[in-house]
């Protein structure tokens, strides 16, 4: 298998540069708009879709999304905007985008189930609704799946204007991909198209591919072409509901609350001087350890003691015989809990002493 095969079997479908071409070449452009690819991966084919339409008088945004935090990194390099999020996490401004380019395919974990057709069908549906009237949408996926009844339905109600291609003849074998290019429907008009949807069910043979649906070149050669309508130049929400750990990290190093808890954590370093103002008695040496303020080191060199101390909790029992006028006895026995100190010193030379 060749790199080409290596990358669709491993999950990763990422379209070369010369099929990037040819697809630029079923474009036009009328003025500046927002392009968005949901599953742009290291952003080139966006990149290179958008890049030849840049004027002074034409300005193309650039908006993606990736999951792979790699392939965010090298995107954002070239696109406008590109955050590192799930689809399923994101904010996006409804029906304002101009050309929606999907590729399911790019950026997705094939697995032994039916998760990477169950994505095909959901970026489809989701993604629709950030499409503007009107607007372009490319939607590459295998060509059985566009037999698939619910996204063959979807596609056949929600776009018109429509050309379904194959990529290059060299190519398809490696792919096994077809190209969809559509124009979105206004909201009312949603009446299924019964040819196109009758069309798209037939894909699921290789032959019917094959033999009636054509190839990218020769659509190129009929001179066809998908105008691509302007719009606003900035969407006004594009953002994950997701926090980046990275965005955090100066505000917690920063945080009062994180420096009062290195300061309560750090190693402590006892020193004691003078005597108390008043004897202690056990209940305030027992808080003293509780609050670890005997436990720790004391003085230096010969003089250099670990000290230890440790509450020592018992319980006692207690009766107590009551008289009755009537001549009877009743005894109560009560238990109260005892606490004892304990206080040990461990000296350099090895000497323990028990203080208390």
């Amino acid at each position: 298998m060749n790199n080409v095969g290596s990358k669709v079997s491993s999950g990763f479908f990422e379209m070369s540069e010369k099929q990037g071409d040819k697809l630029l070449k079923l474009l036009s452009v009328t003025g500046s708009g927002v392009w968005f690819d949901s599953n742009c991966g290291e952003g080139k084919i966006l990149h290179q879709l958008a890049q030849p339409f840049q004027n002074d008088n034409c300005k193309i945004t650039t908006y993606g999304i990736e999951t792979n935090t790699q392939r965010a990194l090298k995107a954002q390099e070239i696109l406008q905007h590109c955050i590192n999020a799930p689809i399923e996490s994101m904010i996006i401004q409804n029906e304002a985008v101009l050309l929606l380019f999907l590729n399911p395919s790019n950026s997705m974990n094939i697995r032994e189930d039916d998760s990477s057709d169950q994505k095909e069908w959901n970026d489809l549906y989701r993604n629709t609704r950030y499409l503007s009237k009107r607007g372009i949408m490319i939607y590459i996926i295998p060509s059985y799946r566009f037999a698939d009844n619910q996204i063959a339905q979807f596609l056949a109600s929600h776009f018109f204007d429509v050309g379904i291609m194959r990529f290059l003849d060299e190519d398809y074998d490696d792919y096994n991909h077809c190209i969809f290019i559509g124009r979105k429907k206004s909201g009312k008009d949603k009446e299924v198209n019964k040819d196109l949807y009758k069309f798209l069910l037939q894909m699921e043979s290789k032959v019917f591919v094959q033999t009636k649906v054509n190839s990218i070149a020769h659509i190129i050669r009929a001179n066809k072409k998908w105008e691509v309508p302007a719009g606003i130049q900035e969407l006004k929400t594009f953002y994950t509901k997701l926090g980046n750990k990275s965005d955090f990290v100066e505000g917690i190093k920063n945080s009062k609350v994180f420096t009062a808890f290195i300061n309560r954590t750090k190693p402590r370093q006892l020193v004691i001087g003078g005597d108390p103002i008043l004897p202690l008695n056990q209940g305030q040496l027992s808080l003293l350890m509780a609050s670890g303020a005997i436990n720790g080191e004391i003085g230096e060199g010969d003089n250099y003691h670990l000290v230890q101390g440790i509450e020592v909790v018992s319980k006692v029992v207690e009766s107590e015989v009551k008289n009755h006028d009537n001549g009877g006895k009743t005894t109560i026995t009560k238990t109260k809990t005892k606490r004892d100190v304990s206080v040990k010193l461990i000296s350099p030379k090895g000497v323990i002493k028990k203080l208390v």
